[in-house]
């Protein structure tokens, strides 16, 4: 009997809609070819079956076009780049031209005019111009793209030529080519010009882009996805034949019947077992995720920072990481950017594990403590979207500073809804991208970032951290940039409306011998996604 991991493959290879109308490396169709073409394209294909065939295990994250994948994770963006290119991407050394061969910023910093590469092609055969890059931001103007990416930034896009674009922006902007043209992808003008629901467009159209793959087939009730290599790459020689991602319950075991060749673990158990097996594995090198304890502003007991230090100081949060993570995970930072960081402050204020502290805390608060070792005016609440080990060992750590600590846990609709409107006490949430652009942190606490868990409530209410939030989005020197950045995080770290827990390293388990490009994206891919389903890995790219 085939076990679901396999019978999902076949399933996605033989069953579903095959994407067609798009080109013929996205039709699936071997019989295309007159006969007389038939000794070229037999030898085209015995060279595409020497590529390797990767399978990684995921989950579902939407259809992969601009408008309807998922944001509440970075599979939807990640599935998305592998059919759709940006002026600039990233590599292991940083951020890299792509569909932009060069650029030149502007004496005063706020125009930028790119050259694009020539001969490109869409996926439909298509030629890429111009045209599209000014379309493509007049209509995320009109239709936001649902993943990261400031639009209001632009002033406007104009085009010199068909190879040269100018952007005109508001303001200096300090991301810009990481965290604006570097993620947000371009569409080719001929076909989305006629779209005016661009979350419900789902005509073959709607993934044909510029990417190294086209999109193959697609399961909706799954959320299987095959992307096949396209040959005609203006980039570079795609490396293997085909990627896919299948929804699997246990990678490991996955790994073992060779269902799968690569998934990505947080539990180092796992990565010890599988390296037991002859598997190899890799660290994200930048750790990029935290685990942390967001504390509502305006709960009237938890507004007061002295309690919210209180609570940070009775967690032993290197002994919570080592238990549920396993390895060596890194313990939060008070001021959020991650000690791995190029940006991390390391004079902020923290709060190694100290009951004593804890308990002085509370006591000149005037929680009084009862004979039954409880505070009986101190009953918090932590909300949770899923079961959460981290809100139950914090819940015997703070029974023994006399906090009575309720676990609720909840849908991730009333999850994210209730962040939004400040209806909780406390609430765990996890995230990644900390390892990108320390201007997540302006997103983060002002309630403008893109992740679906992220605290969409009022703006964290401190004067100072706000207009270093925006000096730093503009300045464009490093240094003085470095400055600010780590005033913000020193305003954090004191004022506590967030502590991170732990960040929590990823690993890849996979085997040399089914392919051996991963790398560690410097920065992160796009905005910080710390994996390493990066669609340059996959690609001989050109210098």
């Amino acid at each position: 009997m085939l076990s679901r991991s396999r019978r999902s493959l076949a399933v996605l290879l033989s069953s579903i809609v095959i994407l067609s109308g798009c080109s013929s490396a996205s039709s699936l169709s071997s019989t295309d070819a007159s006969k007389e073409k038939a000794p070229a394209a037999e030898s085209k294909a015995t060279v595409a079956q020497e590529k390797p065939s990767i399978r990684i295990g995921w989950q579902k994250s939407g259809y992969p076009s601009p408008f309807a994948f998922s944001s509440s994770g970075p599979g939807g963006y990640l599935h998305n780049s592998f059919l759709f290119d940006t002026l600039t991407w990233k590599d292991d050394k940083g951020v890299i031209p792509w569909l932009a061969k060069s650029w030149k910023q502007s004496d005063s910093g706020l125009s930028y005019t790119f050259e694009l590469e020539q001969g490109v092609k869409w996926h439909d055969g298509t030629a890429f111009t111009a045209d599209d890059v000014v379309f493509t931001f007049d209509y995320y103007k009109k239709y936001p793209f649902p993943w990261t990416g400031d639009i209001s930034q632009i002033e406007s896009v104009k085009k010199l030529n068909e190879t040269t674009v100018v952007f005109q922006l508001k303001n200096k902007y300090a991301p810009f080519l990481s965290d604006l043209v570097g993620i947000m992808p371009i569409i080719p003008k001929h076909i989305w010009e006629k779209v005016d629901k661009p979350m419900a467009y789902r005509d073959p159209g709607a993934v044909v882009g510029t990417g190294p793959f086209t999109l193959k087939a697609y399961d909706e009730k799954s959320g299987q996805y095959l992307f096949a290599a396209n040959e005609q790459y203006f980039k570079g020689q795609v490396k293997v034949k085909d990627v896919a991602y299948l929804d699997v319950q246990n990678k490991v075991l996955s790994l073992q019947k060779n269902e799968i060749n690569a998934g990505t673990t947080l539990n180092y158990p796992e990565v010890e077992l599988i390296q037991k097996d002859g598997f190899d594995t890799m660290k994200n090198e930048q750790t990029g995720s935290a685990v942390r304890v967001v504390f509502n502003p305006e709960h009237p007991q938890l507004k007061d920072k002295r309690l919210r230090q209180a609570i940070a100081y009775a967690l032993d949060r290197q002994d919570m990481a080592k238990k549920i993570v396993g390895g060596e995970p890194l313990v939060g930072s008070a001021g959020v950017i991650p000690p791995d960081s190029a940006w991390y402050n390391k004079d902020v204020q923290q709060y190694a594990y100290n009951t004593a502290k804890a308990e002085e805390l509370l006591d000149h608060l005037g929680y009084v403590k009862q004979a039954s070792g409880t505070r009986e005016a101190l009953k918090l609440n932590m909300m949770v979207s899923s079961t959460s080990k981290e809100a139950q060992m914090m819940q015997e750590m703070l029974k023994k500073v006399g906090v009575s600590l309720q676990i609720q846990q909840v849908d991730t609709a009333t999850f994210t809804s209730a962040m939004g409107e400040n209806k909780y006490d406390m609430a765990i949430t996890g995230h990644i991208g900390l390892s990108g652009d320390p201007d997540f942190l302006r997103l983060w606490f002002s309630g403008a970032a893109s992740n679906a868990f992220a605290a969409r409530g009022k703006a964290f209410a401190n004067a100072q951290f706000q207009q270093l939030a925006e000096a730093q989005l503009s300045e464009l020197d490093p240094a003085k940039r470095k400055a600010e950045v780590y005033q913000m995080q020193s305003i954090l770290s004191e004022e506590l409306p967030t502590l991170v827990l732990y960040h929590r390293p990823f690993y890849l388990m996979y085997k040399k011998t089914d392919f051996n490009g991963w790398f560690n994206t410097f920065g992160g891919i796009a905005d910080g996604i710390p994996l390493w389903d990066n669609k340059a890995a996959f690609i001989d790219v050109r210098k």
